[in-house]
Parts: C-alpha cells; sequence; structure tokens
C-alpha cells in the first residue's frame, strides 16, 4: 500500500535526499519549501507522515507542529523533525509539542525509512471523548473536554472505535475528511447501551453515507436485542432519523464470551461492574495491548456493605482479580476513574470506581500507562488536574514505575 509523505523543508540538498531515499520503495511524496505552504498541504490531504524542518521561511517548523497538533484533520498523521538543531533542549521541546520523532541533520536514507517504517507500525490511541454520564460542555471543561466516551485505536492503517459517546460525531467529521470520497469500512466496539456511551451514534456521519460499512460488536442488554436498543435510540418519538434511515450498511454482532478478531485486532472481554450488561475490553495488536474498561465499580465495595462479616469483601476481592487479569501488563489502561475518595463514599452503587481503586488495579496489573478516564461531569478541569496529581503521587510514594495521565480530548498516546 502506497504511503504519502509530506516534506516540509526548504534545502534542496535535502529534498533531494528524501526523493532519492523514498523513490524506490512504496512512497508517494509531495514536497512545501515553507511553512504556511506545508500547513495548507497539511490540512488538504491526508498524509501517513510529515517530515518537517524546524526553520523553514514564513512559518517555523514549532509554530506549524502547533497548528497540526491542534487541528482534528491533522492531529493524528505522525511527525518527524528533520533539524539541524540538536540541542537537547529543541530536541525535547519538539518531542513535547507532540512530534513522533527526531532525526538530525545530515542523516542517512536508511535512516529515514527506517524511521518512517517504525512509525508506520505503532499503534495510536485518540480520545474523542472522555466525560462520564452525561455530555458537559463549557469553559469550565475546555482543557480536557466535555463529551462522552468515544476513542479509537489506529494500527497498520486499520481503525478500531471504542464506545459512541458524543464523541462520535467529530471522528465522524475527521474520517470523513480522511476517506476522501472512498468507502469505508468502520468497526466499533460497544461496551454498554447507556446513553452516554450511544447517543453519538445518531450523529456519525459516515454512517449515512452509501457504499459505508459499520460494523458494531457488544453485549445484549437485559432483555432486548443490542440492534434493538440502538433502533429504539432512533425511535421517532426520540429521534427525527431512524437507524433504517442511515445509508452505509450496519451490521450488529452480539458477543457471548469468545475473543474476535477484528482485522489486526484480537479482542478479549469480560463482564464490568455496572448496572445492566456491560463488557470491558482487552485488545491486543501483537505484543501491544490496550485495556479499556470504562464503567465498572469494586465488586469489595458493595459487597462489602451486603455482608459485613468480612465473606462478602473477600469474596469481592476475587471477583475485582478478574478486572486485574484483564488489564494484565496493558500498554495503556483506560480506567473508569470517575469520583474522587470523598465522593464515592456517598456513591457506592452507582457503578463508577474511585480513582484511588482505578490505580490499584494499574498497579496490581503491572501496566505501562494508566489513563484516568470517564471524568464526572460535575468536575471542571482544576479537579481532573487535582486527580491527576493525586494519583501520580500515591504512584510514586509506592514506587510504582507506570506512567498517569488524565485523558484528554483530541490528544493523542502512541505505543512502539
Amino acid at each position: 500500500m502506497t504511503r504519502r509523505v509530506l516534506l516540509v523543508e526548504d534545502e534542496p540538498e535535502f529534498q533531494l535526499l528524501v526523493r532519492t531515499a523514498l523513490a524506490p520503495l512504496d512512497f508517494e511524496l509531495s514536497v512545501a519549501e515553507d511553512g504556511e505552504q506545508g500547513l495548507a498541504q497539511a490540512r488538504a490531504g491526508d498524509f501517513d507522515a510529515i517530515l518537517l524542518d524546524l526553520m523553514t521561511p514564513r512559518m517555523h517548523g514549532y509554530e506549524l507542529l502547533q497548528h497540526l497538533r491542534a487541528e482534528p484533520g491533522t492531529q493524528h498523521i505522525p511527525v518527524v523533525i528533520i533539524s539541524a538543531k540538536t540541542f537537547a533542549s529543541d530536541q525535547r521541546k519538539a518531542l513535547d509539542m507532540g512530534a513522533d520523532a527526531f532525526l538530525a541533520k545530515p542523516f542517512s536514507s536508511d535512516e529515514l525509512v527506517a524511521t518512517l517504517d517504525r512509525l508506520a507500525w505503532r499503534t495510536r490511541v485518540t480520545f474523542w471523548g472522555v466525560r462520564g454520564s452525561i455530555a458537559a460542555p463549557g469553559p469550565e471543561t475546555v482543557r480536557y473536554g466535555g463529551n462522552t466516551p468515544c476513542v479509537t485505536i489506529e494500527h497498520d492503517k486499520h481503525l478500531l472505535i471504542l464506545d459512541a459517546g458524543t464523541g462520535l460525531r467529530r471522528l465522524g467529521i475527521d474520517l470523513m475528511r480522511r476517506a476522501r470520497d472512498t468507502p469505508l469500512t468502520m468497526q466499533m466496539l460497544v461496551t454498554h447501551t447507556h446513553w452516554d456511551h450511544i447517543q453519538g451514534l445518531p450523529f456519525f456521519v459516515p454512517a449515512f453515507v452509501p457504499g459505508n460499512q459499520l460494523n458494531i460488536y457488544g453485549p445484549r442488554s437485559v432483555d432486548k436485542p443490542l440492534e434493538k436498543v440502538l433502533r429504539g435510540q432512533m425511535d421517532p418519538e426520540y429521534f427525527p432519523v431512524a437507524l433504517g434511515d442511515m445509508s452505509a450498511h450496519i451490521a450488529v454482532t452480539e458477543l457471548r464470551g469468545d475473543p474476535v478478531t477484528i482485522g489486526p485486532f484480537e479482542v478479549s472481554y469480560t463482564y464490568m461492574n455496572h448496572p445492566g450488561v456491560t463488557l470491558g475490553y482487552r485488545v491486543a495488536m501483537g505484543d501491544t495491548v490496550v485495556t479499556y474498561a470504562t464503567d465498572t465499580e469494586p465488586y469489595r465495595s458493595l459487597l462489602k456493605q451486603a455482608r459485613p462479616d468480612g465473606q462478602g469483601e473477600a469474596y469481592g476481592r476475587k471477583r475485582d482479580a478478574q478486572l486485574v487479569d484483564l488489564a494484565q501488563g496493558a500498554d495503556l489502561y483506560i480506567a473508569d476513574s470517575q469520583y474522587a475518595p470523598n465522593e464515592y463514599d456517598k456513591k457506592v452503587g452507582w457503578g463508577h470506581t474511585c480513582y484511588v481503586d482505578a490505580l490499584d488495579v494499574a498497579i496490581d496489573a503491572q501496566v505501562k500507562r494508566l489513563a484516568l478516564f470517564s471524568h464526572d461531569p460535575m468536575h471542571d478541569d482544576d479537579a481532573v488536574d487535582a486527580k491527576l496529581a493525586h494519583c501520580q503521587a500515591l504512584a510514586a510514594e509506592r514506587d510504582a514505575s507506570l506512567e498517569i495521565l488524565a485523558a484528554t480530548e483530541g490528544h493523542n498516546v502512541v505505543l512502539d
């Protein structure tokens, strides 16, 4: 499959080097000689990688990188900085701003091709909606975002959608831009059918395009087939367009215990402790693993109240071990972390997790990265900051080596 690369570089010597390196291989190269031209081309085309010099005319590389990472249409594209400015501070700044790799000039053809090959096989996780229960847009949530759950995993040009909350609308717009009028085949895992996890589906533009295919996987609900629940949300009493009016072909598959293979994604799952029927997913791409468990509550907390003699808590801990198994060794664990400890005491039985318990699971499972997810709609950005800082401090006290982040709309996590 041809890979499209944009080179933003004003030096003819390095333009020739890149052309010579990529010409014998399956690459299509476009060249922009200044930063403004590079930004325009990046916005107009769907590139598999961007090679960016830091000192380009009319707009330097740092500014261009800032635009690329801020805009929905370009934030997913891997960016390789190519520069003779090899100061450690410049390299750190570029990587902190979202560059995926840094190549020091002069570099060899082999180094360039090896870097592009490595980025092509990376796994990129993107957050499109991170809020639990109900969308909470507004100035107080502008940094972390107010849309309800939607996450994508991209691997080797394949994309897997996790949940269909309100964040799905923006994803749909991005997919249509990237499709460039070619048919899309889309794969979606739904954890459960509470509104905050499916309410973006009626606004998912690619589902209205003839020739597109949308495959939805998820659990049967308590007393209805999954497809019937999705249709019910779009009943004329609630929404003016029916599921059957969507022009794409939509196939719904109920998961019944066996792992499934969806392209390069090996998917296993288990029941979560949440009202109704809810699944948590473990998605493996070779040795790279992402665990997505967005709505769940520790069994031990509930059963401790039901059986205060200690038997309830002991049995609950056995059941809680299933979630540790699901997350075991994951490169990224996306975890329900809706409540602060003082809030959870008043909300036992609501089906969500205190962020300290989410951290406990991550440490016990020896995950590499923990993404605090399903932010409470009552929590502003400062509250999410405090949640992140508290978890990082607790992890440091326990000498845990995992990286902790607070899931943020529009942000990517890249997994080698």
